[in-house]
Protein backbone atom coordinates (compact mmCIF):
# COMPACT_ATOMS: atom_id res chain seq x y z
CA UNK A 1 0.00 0.00 0.00
CA UNK A 2 1.38 3.39 -1.23
CA UNK A 3 1.47 5.88 1.34
CA UNK A 4 -1.00 8.81 -0.53
CA UNK A 5 -3.88 6.21 0.10
CA UNK A 6 -2.44 4.62 3.02
CA UNK A 7 -5.55 5.34 5.76
CA UNK A 8 -4.41 6.85 9.13
CA UNK A 9 -6.57 7.15 11.95
CA UNK A 10 -5.88 9.02 15.16
CA UNK A 11 -6.95 7.93 19.01
CA UNK A 12 -5.20 8.51 22.53
CA UNK A 13 -2.43 6.72 23.24
CA UNK A 14 -2.65 3.21 25.59
CA UNK A 15 -0.07 2.14 27.30
CA UNK A 16 0.77 -0.88 24.88
CA UNK A 17 1.40 1.95 22.53
CA UNK A 18 4.90 2.73 23.92
CA UNK A 19 6.99 0.23 22.05
CA UNK A 20 5.56 1.42 18.67
CA UNK A 21 5.95 5.43 19.94
CA UNK A 22 9.48 4.71 21.17
CA UNK A 23 10.79 3.01 17.91
CA UNK A 24 9.18 6.85 16.26
CA UNK A 25 10.92 8.66 18.45
CA UNK A 26 14.30 6.73 18.01
CA UNK A 27 13.85 7.50 14.33
CA UNK A 28 13.27 10.88 14.78
CA UNK A 29 16.02 11.81 17.24
CA UNK A 30 18.14 9.39 14.87
CA UNK A 31 17.99 12.31 12.51
CA UNK A 32 19.38 14.70 14.62
CA UNK A 33 17.26 17.72 12.72
CA UNK A 34 14.62 18.48 14.58
CA UNK A 35 14.48 17.36 18.53
CA UNK A 36 16.82 19.00 20.36
CA UNK A 37 17.50 15.93 23.39
CA UNK A 38 19.73 12.82 23.32
CA UNK A 39 17.02 10.54 23.04
CA UNK A 40 13.29 9.90 24.08
CA UNK A 41 12.32 8.40 27.57
CA UNK A 42 12.69 4.68 28.25
CA UNK A 43 10.12 2.97 27.19
CA UNK A 44 9.08 1.80 30.57
CA UNK A 45 8.58 5.19 31.74
CA UNK A 46 6.46 6.09 28.47
CA UNK A 47 4.09 3.39 29.69
CA UNK A 48 4.12 4.64 33.29
CA UNK A 49 3.52 8.22 32.27
CA UNK A 50 0.46 7.13 29.78
CA UNK A 51 -0.62 4.96 32.32
CA UNK A 52 -0.70 7.07 35.36
CA UNK A 53 -0.82 10.66 34.54
CA UNK A 54 -3.93 13.27 34.72
CA UNK A 55 -6.06 13.23 31.79
CA UNK A 56 -7.20 16.26 32.33
CA UNK A 57 -3.92 18.00 32.73
CA UNK A 58 -1.88 15.84 30.24
CA UNK A 59 -2.94 14.46 26.36
CA UNK A 60 -1.31 11.90 24.48
CA UNK A 61 -2.29 10.94 20.95
CA UNK A 62 -0.91 8.63 18.33
CA UNK A 63 -1.78 8.34 14.31
CA UNK A 64 -1.82 5.12 13.30
CA UNK A 65 -1.57 3.44 9.74
CA UNK A 66 -1.90 -0.22 8.70
CA UNK A 67 1.25 -0.82 6.26
CA UNK A 68 2.12 -3.97 6.15
CA UNK A 69 0.19 -7.94 7.71
CA UNK A 70 3.33 -7.19 9.94
CA UNK A 71 1.78 -3.67 11.77
CA UNK A 72 0.88 -4.05 15.28
CA UNK A 73 -2.34 -4.60 16.31
CA UNK A 74 -3.92 -1.21 15.87
CA UNK A 75 -1.40 -0.52 13.37
CA UNK A 76 2.15 1.38 12.82
CA UNK A 77 2.12 4.34 15.03
CA UNK A 78 3.15 7.22 12.61
CA UNK A 79 2.72 10.14 14.57
CA UNK A 80 2.39 11.44 18.22
CA UNK A 81 1.13 14.59 20.57
CA UNK A 82 1.71 15.67 23.79
CA UNK A 83 0.11 18.61 25.40
CA UNK A 84 1.14 19.04 28.93
CA UNK A 85 -0.49 21.31 31.36
CA UNK A 86 2.03 22.75 34.46
CA UNK A 87 0.52 22.41 37.73
CA UNK A 88 0.91 25.96 38.42
CA UNK A 89 -2.74 27.42 38.71
CA UNK A 90 -1.82 30.57 37.22
CA UNK A 91 -0.40 28.45 34.38
CA UNK A 92 -2.45 25.66 33.71
CA UNK A 93 -4.69 28.00 30.97
CA UNK A 94 -1.57 26.42 28.40
CA UNK A 95 -0.07 23.49 27.32
CA UNK A 96 2.95 22.39 26.09
CA UNK A 97 2.94 20.56 22.56
CA UNK A 98 5.56 18.25 21.66
CA UNK A 99 4.85 16.38 17.66
CA UNK A 100 6.41 13.85 15.56
CA UNK A 101 5.52 12.39 12.16
CA UNK A 102 7.36 9.55 10.99
CA UNK A 103 9.35 10.57 8.31
CA UNK A 104 7.23 8.83 5.59
CA UNK A 105 3.70 10.00 6.10
CA UNK A 106 4.95 13.83 6.81
CA UNK A 107 3.35 16.57 4.69
CA UNK A 108 -0.03 14.51 3.93
CA UNK A 109 -1.92 16.17 6.79
CA UNK A 110 -1.03 14.02 9.79
CA UNK A 111 0.40 16.16 12.24
CA UNK A 112 -2.53 18.87 11.09
CA UNK A 113 -5.01 16.12 11.91
CA UNK A 114 -3.32 15.46 15.28
CA UNK A 115 -3.34 19.27 16.23
CA UNK A 116 -6.61 19.72 15.28
CA UNK A 117 -8.03 16.45 17.44
CA UNK A 118 -5.89 17.86 20.45
CA UNK A 119 -7.83 21.29 20.34
CA UNK A 120 -11.16 19.54 21.30
CA UNK A 121 -9.41 18.00 24.40
CA UNK A 122 -7.76 21.65 25.27
CA UNK A 123 -11.83 23.25 25.09
CA UNK A 124 -12.93 20.71 26.99
CA UNK A 125 -9.66 20.96 29.74
CA UNK A 126 -10.05 24.46 29.68
CA UNK A 127 -7.03 25.17 27.36
CA UNK A 128 -6.77 28.35 25.82
CA UNK A 129 -3.44 28.62 24.62
CA UNK A 130 -0.73 25.68 22.96
CA UNK A 131 2.74 26.87 23.49
CA UNK A 132 5.76 24.77 21.49
CA UNK A 133 9.17 25.01 20.81
CA UNK A 134 10.91 24.57 17.41
CA UNK A 135 14.34 24.71 16.15
CA UNK A 136 15.11 27.45 14.07
CA UNK A 137 16.14 25.26 11.22
CA UNK A 138 13.03 23.33 11.05
CA UNK A 139 11.02 25.26 7.91
CA UNK A 140 8.65 22.70 7.89
CA UNK A 141 7.41 22.49 11.36
CA UNK A 142 7.51 26.42 11.18
CA UNK A 143 5.23 26.86 8.15
CA UNK A 144 3.03 23.92 9.57
CA UNK A 145 2.82 25.89 12.95
CA UNK A 146 2.14 29.33 11.40
CA UNK A 147 -0.62 27.20 8.67
CA UNK A 148 -2.55 26.09 12.05
CA UNK A 149 -2.12 29.60 13.48
CA UNK A 150 0.85 29.67 15.50
CA UNK A 151 2.72 32.71 16.27
CA UNK A 152 6.20 33.61 17.16
CA UNK A 153 6.39 34.67 20.50
CA UNK A 154 10.42 34.85 20.97
CA UNK A 155 13.96 33.31 20.01
CA UNK A 156 16.04 31.61 22.11
CA UNK A 157 19.63 32.70 20.29
CA UNK A 158 22.25 30.23 20.28
CA UNK A 159 19.71 28.02 22.63
CA UNK A 160 20.87 24.68 20.75
CA UNK A 161 24.29 23.17 20.41
CA UNK A 162 25.18 21.41 17.17
CA UNK A 163 27.64 18.83 15.74
CA UNK A 164 30.93 20.93 15.76
CA UNK A 165 31.01 21.65 11.51
CA UNK A 166 33.70 20.14 8.88
CA UNK A 167 36.24 22.71 10.42
CA UNK A 168 35.64 21.17 14.37
CA UNK A 169 34.30 24.84 14.75
CA UNK A 170 31.09 25.20 17.65
CA UNK A 171 27.99 25.56 15.70
CA UNK A 172 24.36 26.62 17.09
CA UNK A 173 20.89 27.09 16.50
CA UNK A 174 18.19 29.59 18.13
CA UNK A 175 15.15 27.91 19.70
CA UNK A 176 11.54 29.58 18.92
CA UNK A 177 8.90 29.59 20.77
CA UNK A 178 5.21 29.59 19.17
CA UNK A 179 1.94 30.22 20.30
CA UNK A 180 -1.39 29.70 19.83
CA UNK A 181 -4.46 31.43 21.46
CA UNK A 182 -7.67 28.92 20.91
Amino acid sequence: MSTTDEPVSFRRAEAADTRSVTRLLLGIYGEREYFVGDGPAPERNLALRIETDDTHRTLYLVATAARSCDAEPGGEVVGWLELHRSPARRLEHVALLTLAVAPRCRRRGVAGSLLRFSYDWCKAEGVVKVSLHVRAGNDAAIALYEREGFELEGRERGQIRLEPGASGDERYEDNLIMGKWL
